[in-house]
């Protein structure tokens, strides 16, 4: 499925507090997130990343051999179809691809409040869940604050499987990762800029 688009962008749901930002369910199309679920588990392009705030296992999908099922994740109609759906939810011209990339949390890993801003570099993103066998206990939950402060929790949002949530970054959008327990969590991040005029 080299020029197929299989993300499905028909079951939004825009919301705006505390930051501007949507979910969407039934994300792969095609069963996808099967087979990509099988193949994150096996695949050992994983490396450790680690920060101030977190500590991961990730890698790009842009930088290996994807199977041939899964390419579709990486091609250009799919790219310009989620820069399109980014641009218009979110009311904004130009978006350039920053990257594609396949994210793991292991027991015990969490990620801390942070908002992902930094001036002039990535403005939008967009997370899918892989997760099939995720129940409640094993955490991985990403919550969205009303400001930096970790007491500040407005909403809680289910790493549910082939479900995603796309966001602006701002120096507002503060959210984080719960702590994971069990089973891993995995996500893959489609990040963009907005081109300088």
């Amino acid at each position: 499925m080299p020029e197929t688009s299989c993300i499905d962008f028909s079951k939004i749901q825009r919301e705006s507090n505390p930051f501007s930002h949507f979910y969407l369910t039934s994300v792969l199309r095609e069963h996808l997130d099967k087979e990509l679920f099988e193949w994150l588990e096996q695949t050992d392009a994983w490396q450790s990343v680690e920060t101030d705030f977190y500590e991961q296992y990730e890698f790009s999908l842009q930088s290996v051999a994807l199977p041939a099922r899964l390419s579709c994740l990486v091609a250009e109609k799919t790219i310009r179809e989620t820069r399109q759906t980014m641009q218009e939810i979110f009311l904004v011209e130009k978006l350039d691809l920053v990257g594609i990339v396949a994210h793991k949390l292991v027991e015990g890993q969490h990620i801390g409040i942070h908002n992902d801003f930094i001036e002039g570099e990535e403005t939008h993103r967009l997370v899918i869940q892989i997760n099939p066998h995720w129940t409640e206990s094993n955490g991985g939950y990403l919550m969205l604050f009303n400001s930096q402060d970790v007491e500040d929790v407005s909403k809680v949002i289910s790493p549910i499987n082939n479900t995603a949530f796309g966001f602006e970054i701002s120096k507002d959008s503060h959210h984080a990762v719960s702590k994971i327990y069990g089973l891993p969590r995995y996500s893959i991040v489609y990040t963009f800029r907005l081109r300088d005029k």
